[in-house]
């Protein structure tokens, strides 16, 4: 950890409009005194002192501005990275001690932080220049991933959230909660202990913070449910004994997840914000009459769609996709390979250990599922209507391969972001199905996908 002190300049200075620092010129003591110059004025005194900079305890790729406030004014950070100047939002401060994170930034990365602060009383903005600082190291097992391909089409969102298992044994921990960079950097993450398995690492529905699960499904423990700011100001775990492998959140905060009681019965249900229980659903009785096998319920995703208002639970062994009313338990539709569901167009096509069907803007269902037979990835959007779901799109994956794990996800700007699952890699393709944009993690197995425009939105806390 390096701690760093900012230079706090004598008098205010102004930015100039190429962004430099402007300073008075020096005074001639032997020029003869003009009567028409305005008299002399005091500078504004300074509102804060004693600025530092260290590297946060808990996070290295986050460095820590602290302060006092001397005076009531708006205050915030500037930084420059890869050519680029950010800031930290501007907060109204009162006087006191005073703090804010500079986020977004890799490991061994030096930057000159500067505070910005304007007086409540004035407009002028105080400049405050610092030294340079500079991040610490990834820990020693989080590996680096390789940038592989990166092209103008991608995407523009410039972070994503995701989770990493680096032991020897995917599945089996250690896992790590990350933030990348469009350059494939690491800048935020978060392990999860006891070896526990994360794998759907999420954007909290109030945008304020992150949540992940940690399963004991095959190690002894606790299974939980964390929320966090990415600077751990405020950070909380939720014990749920029940925890199978999956879940998600409804808008007002309660939990869906999927119960495993038994390796033959499993429930959806449904965590109360006063910390009981209901369940929704039981998949073995509804099950019984296909498959009485050993995880014929077992779910690889739990997800909640608020524009439909069903919950779309995904059982990997049984390649069975079910839609569930979250209030009534009801089922609202089925699709794959039990009987009696929703039709396909093409009639042909047939699910096969498909994982994490989500919605798209526009309203279709997007899924990545295996080819029978072959050691191929499929990724098959739907268009579900009058009993019948119908392909309008997809994707055949070459090169690599998810034995187990994976998803496909639409990104807003109309790209598909396809994750491997246990082969590590990330790829993005456009419409016409070009690869813009592919990082490689090695064969580590990888979590849920979120694309982050703001991480400063994730500090806000609740």
């Amino acid at each position: 950890m390096m701690l760093l002190l900012l230079l706090a300049c004598a008098g205010p200075a102004s930015i100039s409009l190429d962004g430099d620092v402007d300073t008075a010129p020096p005074v001639d003591d032997t020029a003869p005194p003009d009567d028409t110059a305005p008299p002399d004025t005091d500078p504004p005194a300074p509102i804060v002192a004693d600025i530092a900079v260290a590297v946060h305890p808990e996070v290295a790729t986050i460095l820590t501005a602290t302060w006092t406030q001397l005076a009531p004014g708006e205050t915030w950070l500037s930084w420059m990275l890869d050519g680029e100047t950010y800031t930290s939002p501007v907060r109204t401060r009162d006087a006191g001690p005073a703090r804010e994170v500079v986020l977004g930034l890799p490991a061994d990365t030096v930057v000159t932080v500067t505070l910005h602060a304007t007086p409540s009383d004035a407009s002028e903005v105080q400049l405050y220049p610092a030294a340079a600082a500079t991040t610490g190291p990834l820990p020693f097992d989080l590996p680096a991933p390789t940038l592989a391909l990166s092209e103008p089409d991608a995407d523009p969102a410039p972070f994503l959230l995701t989770s990493l298992d680096v032991g020897p044994q995917n599945f089996f921990g250690p896992c790590y909660v990350v933030v990348l960079d469009r350059a494939g950097r690491v800048v935020w993450y978060r392990v999860t202990t006891g070896r526990r398995l994360t794998l759907f690492p999420r954007v909290a529905k109030s945008g304020t913070h992150v949540m992940w699960e940690a399963t004991t499904y095959y190690v002894p423990g606790d299974p939980s449910i964390f929320r966090a700011t990415l600077d751990f100001e405020q950070s909380s775990e939720t014990t749920i004994p029940g925890l199978g492998f999956t879940y998600d959140e409804l808008e007002d905060g309660r939990i869906l997840y999927d119960e495993a009681e038994t390796a033959y019965d499993y429930h959806l249900t449904r965590r109360e914000l006063d910390g009981t229980d209901t369940r929704l659903w039981s998949c073995a009785p509804w099950m019984a009459p296909f498959s009485v096998d050993y995880w014929a319920c077992a779910a690889n995703t739990t997800l909640y769609d608020p524009v439909a208002d069903v919950v779309l639970y995904s059982m990997f062994q049984t390649s069975t996709v079910v839609a569930i009313a979250p209030e009534t338990g009801e089922i609202q539709w089925e699709l794959g390979q039990f009987p009696g569901g929703l039709g396909f167009s093409p009639d042909d096509i047939q699910l096969e250990l498909q994982h994490y069907p989500n919605p798209t803007p526009d309203g279709t269902l997007l899924l990545t599922t295996h080819v029978p037979g072959q050691r191929r990835q499929h990724i098959r959007e739907f268009a579900i209507a009058d009993g019948v779901a119908t392909q309008v799109w997809d994707y055949t994956a070459d090169g690599y391969y998810g034995d187990y794990a994976g998803e496909a996800t639409r990104l807003p700007a109309g790209n598909t972001l396809i994750n491997f699952g246990t082969d590590g890699v990330l790829r993005e393709v456009t419409p016409a199905r070009d690869v813009v944009w592919e990082l490689d993690w090695a064969g580590h197995l990888l979590g849920h996908v979120t694309p982050i425009d703001d991480l400063y939105a994730l500090n806000r806390g609740w």
